[in-house]
């Protein structure tokens, strides 16, 4: 088993660990190669601490709905999920929300290292390294527990400035499509998964344009974390998923990756601009991100 990270929840695993989390995570197998990319032969183990979250918790999903499955771990009460996401087992241990995670390629196709093995047999598999993980929480000492993160977003989330709706919409060449612009920010949502929780804490907010018969264009906006971009291309698995591009009005010292991709558009997109981090999830991810720095400068 070799330590490396999806690249489908690298940025989730790196906003975590700017959140001021703990992010684990290993592998077996070839890797995935492509974000959103089911094929191959590769499963990751990733075990998720996000401190002073436990208020927070609320039981992973099992397809559409909360799970309502439990078992033992040690003597924490967890709650457990099954499906094509993969397998969870998930609690609040102490101050902290502790998830433990295993995701497997092909589990929708088929041909999953795991195919034909019972649901549940693969969460008995996991389960030394939740009764590890939540022992490790449970006697550590807040010192322990009080790891680096960087500055949150103290300003008002705004869809304008940079994201001015009319330069996104020039952009993309909409033709006067009827376009609906909406804000989203994760401080005012509910949160269902760990990952919402750290969101929140972050700041992160997205600005949503959708226009008829061109679909949706979503840019996620995280203040004063232009320094994780840098670090994703350095997870391992990573090289295989992202490429470095060059922005027309980027200067010196930011950085622009985008998707991998074989079959279709180079979605999502990421990028720095001064102290912010973007990401671009668009079938023109690139005009997107040049119309958000020429409207900023």
């Amino acid at each position: 088993m070799a330590k490396a990270v999806q690249p489908s929840h690298a940025l989730e695993h790196a906003l975590l660990t700017g959140a001021g989390g703990l992010a684990c995570s290993w592998r077996v197998g070839a890797g995935q190669l492509a974000i959103g990319a089911e094929q191959g032969d590769w499963a990751y183990l990733s075990i998720d601490v996000l401190p002073d979250a436990a208020l927070d918790w609320v039981p992973p999903y099992a397809g559409d709905a909360p799970s309502a499955e439990h078992r033992k771990v040690g003597q924490i009460e967890a709650t457990t999920a099954a499906g094509e996401s993969g397998w969870r087992i998930s609690a609040p241990v102490e101050s902290a929300w502790v998830d433990v995670r295993v995701t497997s390629s092909a589990v929708i196709s088929g041909g999953s290292r795991f195919e034909g093995a019972p649901l549940m047999s693969v969460l008995d598999g996991m389960m030394p390294a939740a009764e590890e993980s939540f022992a490790a929480v449970t006697a550590a000492t807040s010192k322990q527990m009080s790891w680096p993160a960087l500055p949150f977003r103290e300003s008002e989330a705004r869809c304008d400035g940079g994201l001015n709706q009319v330069g996104i919409e020039n952009a993309l060449q909409l033709n006067g499509a009827p376009v609906e612009y909406s804000l989203l920010d994760s401080r005012e949502k509910t949160i269902d998964a760990l990952s919402d929780a750290v969101e929140a804490r972050i700041g992160v907010f997205r600005c949503e344009l959708f226009a008829e018969g061109f679909g949706y264009t979503e840019i996620t906006v995280v203040r004063d974390f232009q320094t994780i971009l840098a670090e994703l291309t350095t997870l391992p698995d990573m090289a295989s998923a992202l490429e470095p591009i060059v922005l027309e009005g980027s200067v010196e010292g930011e950085t622009a990756l985008q998707a991998r991709r074989d079959d279709g558009p180079h979605s999502p997109l990421y990028f720095t601009l001064g102290q912010t981090l973007y990401g671009v999830s668009s079938d023109g991810p690139a005009t997107v991100a040049e119309a958000i720095i020429a409207q900023t400068r």
